[in-house]
């Protein structure tokens, strides 16, 4: 008849079916308690993976931050040695100016007493050889 289904309530014994929903939310009481264990150990887990996360990051933050330190020092001992080798060609440019210089002075004098020794033969054939002493200057820079 009536409560031959399960769950459903017996009309002859209303007590019965107490045990089973006793039996039940005890069940559901210790599955309760099994999966907030479990809830727990995976929070604490989870947690611990981020802190152990967060350490590495600030571990390899560090190293970036070392790494661009020995970046820059390695730029600056290049910018250093360019600067360093600019200034030896700086000075060898000048040595060179001042020796050539010296050959234009030494030059200018060498024309002035071809000149002096020429006298007034170089009116009359002034334009041919102030040729060949410009070609005799030009020559002498190529050595």
């Amino acid at each position: 008849g009536q409560g031959d289904l399960p769950g459903e309530p017996s009309r002859e014994s209303p007590w019965l079916v107490l045990p089973s929903v006793d039996w039940e939310l005890s069940r559901l009481q210790r599955q309760c308690k099994v999966m907030e264990g479990e809830r727990r150990a995976y929070s604490k887990e989870v947690h611990q993976r981020i802190n152990k996360q967060l350490e590495e990051i600030q571990r390899l933050e560090g190293v970036r931050d070392k790494l661009q330190v020995q970046i820059s020092v390695a730029q600056s001992q290049v910018k250093r040695l360019r600067d360093s080798k600019r200034l030896e060609n700086m000075g060898q440019l000048l040595k060179c100016r001042v020796q050539v210089q010296a050959e234009v002075k030494e030059l200018q004098e060498q024309t002035r007493a071809l000149d002096k020794q020429v006298g007034s033969g170089t009116r009359l054939c002034g334009p041919h050889l102030g040729a060949g002493i410009q070609t005799a200057l030009s020559l002498s820079f190529l050595v």
